[in-house]
This record gives C-alpha cells, structure tokens and sequence, in this order.
C-alpha cells in the first residue's frame, strides 16, 4: 500500500515476550526523548517501512516542536533503532498513538513491546482519558500488541490506493454534491449519524465528530455532502498531499446507499484530477466494499487485507 501515512502504529516484528523486570530495566536506562541530531537515523529507518512511502519524513519537525507530542526512542550503538510517539490530542482526553517503528536489523528483540508500554505509562501519567490507534487489520503484531496493552477494536474501515488515475474514465451522478464549512457543518452531521460510533476518520487519524475536530481536520481538508429533505445522505473529505511517487488525493466517503457512495467516488475522482493527484487513496465503509470491487477501473491489491482497525483503550 503506497499510503503516505500507511499505518499510525507500524511493527512487524515477532511475539517476542518481555518480561516486567526486562520491560522496567530497558525503559528506566535506553528509552529518550527524539532529538533533531536523530534526524538520519529515523530517515533510515522511514526508507524501510512501506517501500520508503513512509510519514516519519513528513512529522518529524513537528513531534520535536509539538509540545503536546511525547517521542521516545532507543538507542543501539550512537543511533536510534526504535521509536514512538504519543500525541495528546481532543484538550487532553486522548493519547494518540502513533510512529511506532523499529529498524530491521533490530527486530524481533521485543523493543516495539518495550516501546508501546513505555507510551502506556506516559498516558496514565499524563493522564489522559483514553489511548488510541489505527493499524491495517492485516497487521497482525500490531493487533496483538495492542491486545497486550488492553485495547480493543472499535470498527472498520475498507481502505484502497489506486496510481494511473489519468487512465479512469468513469464517472456517475445521481444528485448534486456540495461543498460544505466546517463553521456549520456538525449540527446537521451529528444528526445524519453516518459515521460509526460518531468518529471522523482522515489520513489514518481518527476524531471524535464535534465542532472543534471538524475545525481542526479543516485545516488540512475540504467537506462536500448530499443533502435530501434536509438530511445529509452522504458526506466526505478531501485533500491533496506530497507522496514519495507524487501528488495523492487522499480521501474519506461516509454514504447512506449505494447510489450516494458512487456520486462521492465520482466527485473524487475529479477533485483528484483538478489537482493534478497521481493517485487516490480511499477510505470508506465495509458496507461498500463489493460494490466499489464491482467497478471494471478497480484494480485489486492481491494478498493484502485492505481496511483499517481502530483500536482503543479506556483508563
């Protein structure tokens, strides 16, 4: 998957078990906050995580600036080979887990575990209400290791990246599709209740539906919905970002039916074009999965689960 933000918590290590003393020993001697000196050494360990379409690049600067972002890292020999972040996030009621990595050559000595309990600690400590992440429900060390430290899986959703869109023709429209603000946005969304469990999902991150989540996912996207009899029948988001392969139009569709899903494809796909994205990257309810497959432009992804998993634990 060429994601720019692939996954927010991202090991495929082994399930190698630490134990209590090992975990406290390791975490009160090696684990450090992120400096700007460890710039190459998470460069390095980006260009090995997702064929090098990695986001560590993109947030770097702003973890270290970020005074809601807590970083930790272990270092092996002068150089970071693991790291983490937990960004507090929703006027500190969630910890957001994300940027777990570990170096190849460094895998399968248990440091993700290491890592992750670390972040747990820092959560209860900070406090805040609830801890949270997203990871490809393919991913099966990251599932577990999230079980390891109480989560759960909230919902789902299908995901899908596509390149040569200047070679999809296709196009549907069954009512028109408007552009939306986020000043008058969520009365009307609270009510249409078309997101699972009230959560805004956008670029692998996941918010709580209020008006402060709408203003501040503005920042980086645009809103369009379907209304009829006064009820939004659909509603999306969008927006255009620098990829390792070029621009992407990354995408999240929440639709009542069928028709309202492809009327949102659809609008995408062009919005994609006008902005000259090479590729698209989806994501959107199970629900729509055959539907969307049945399309003759879609080109599956052979031995990869395409959907995302939201995870959360409660303190």
């Amino acid at each position: 998957m060429k994601s720019r933000a692939g996954e927010s918590l991202s090991t495929r290590e082994g399930r190698v078990h630490i134990s209590e003393s090992q975990q406290s020993d390791i975490i009160m001697h090696d684990i450090r906050p992120l400096r700007d000196s460890d710039r190459e050494d998470v460069l390095e360990i980006a260009r090995h995580t997702w064929d090098g379409h990695d986001y560590l690049p993109y947030f770097f600067d702003a973890w270290l600036t970020d005074r809601n972002s807590h970083t930790a890292a272990i270092e092996r020999g002068g150089h970071v080979v693991a790291l983490a972040n937990l960004r507090v996030i929703e006027n500190g009621r969630t910890g957001w887990m994300e940027g777990l990595r570990v170096h190849p050559d460094y895998r399968g000595q248990g440091l993700a575990s290491i890592l992750t309990h670390h972040v747990v600690k820092l959560a209860r400590e900070i406090p805040v209400e609830r801890i949270r992440y997203t990871t490809a429900v393919g991913n099966e060390s990251s599932l577990h290791l999230g079980t390891t430290i109480g989560m759960r899986r909230k919902f789902d959703l299908a995901v899908h990246w596509q390149d040569r869109l200047d070679e999809v023709s296709w196009s549907t429209s069954v009512s028109p599709i408007m552009e939306a603000s986020a000043k008058n946005l969520y009365p009307s969304l609270a009510e249409a209740r078309l997101l699972p469990h009230n959560v805004v999902v956008y670029d692998w991150k996941a918010l709580d539906l209020s008006p402060e989540a709408l203003e501040k996912t503005a920042v980086l996207a645009r809103f369009w919905i379907q209304s009829q009899g006064g009820r939004i029948e659909s509603f999306s988001l969008g927006f255009a970002h620098e990829d390792p392969a070029g621009m992407q139009w990354s995408v999240t569709i929440y639709a009542r039916n069928n028709p309202t899903f492809l009327d949102q494809l659809s609008h995408h796909l062009k919005m994609a074009s006008e902005n000259e994205c090479r590729t698209i990257f989806l994501t959107y309810p199970i629900d729509y999965v055959s539907t969307f497959y049945s399309l003759d432009w879609v080109r599956p992804i052979e031995d990869e689960e395409m959907a995302l998993t939201l995870l959360e634990r409660v303190f």
